[in-house]
């Protein structure tokens, strides 16, 4: 037998796994396998490394989630702490105060990583663009339109008309849906348009509480 082969059984025997014995010994993984195919014991200690890599690939696992949740946890925090700072800043101005109301009746509460309104007033947009760009640093450019209308109305001239209207290039507008319910004739001239400012959590956490501070100011 040799000499390393012998180690090898040694090593196997005391637990070790294909790759230990590979990284101390030098032999090949293919080699390893042809020697301990038919050993019943060395299955078993297959089976128990197996195990064990699971328990702590479960256990790394659990860790990293934590950690990951403990990060989200400090930083949501933080946001928490900033939009108190600046509610008592903005305040006293009626476009911030407008673009929560707006909000309030017309916005997303459902998603958490998604700050939208819809409505079929123009103005009520404006505003809230208006809101999204001076307190929330949204660029224009940034902000994406969507557009929900009645089969009778016509998509070139409805999108043209929002896009006019918002000062939104065409090019931001995502595509058009059609209600296809029992109403197929237009009850809006416009249809429905909705304007979303942002797809993350920071800036959807930051407008609810600005809301939740706003619920309970004392003006």
């Amino acid at each position: 037998m040799r000499k390393d082969k012998a180690v090898a059984f040694q090593l196997r025997k005391a637990g070790k796994s294909y790759r230990d014995i590979q990284r101390e010994l030098g032999i090949s993984r293919s080699t390893l396998c042809d020697w301990f195919r038919n050993e019943e014991w060395s299955k078993h200690i297959s089976k128990s490394n197996t195990n064990n890599n699971i328990t702590i690939s479960t256990e790394r696992l659990k860790l990293l989630q934590e950690g990951r949740r403990k990060m989200l946890d400090d930083k949501y925090n933080a946001v928490a702490v900033e939009a108190e700072k600046e509610f008592q800043i903005f305040k006293k101005d009626p476009l911030f105060m407008a673009g929560l109301m707006i909000y309030a009746g017309e916005g997303d509460k459902r998603h958490k990583n998604c700050s939208r309104i819809s409505n079929s007033e123009f103005y009520l947009h404006k505003i809230f663009i208006k809101f999204a760009e001076k307190y929330l640093d949204i660029k224009r450019e940034n902000i994406k339109i969507g557009l929900i209308l009645y089969p009778d109305l016509s998509p070139e001239a409805c999108l043209k008309k929002w896009s006019t209207e918002l000062n939104i290039s065409e090019s931001n507008f995502h595509k058009t849906q059609i209600i296809k319910g029992k109403e197929k004739t237009k009850k809006l001239q416009y249809g429905v348009g909705i304007s979303i400012i942002s797809c993350t959590v920071v800036i959807k956490r930051k407008i609810l509480k600005w809301m939740e501070l706003s619920a309970i100011e004392e003006f």
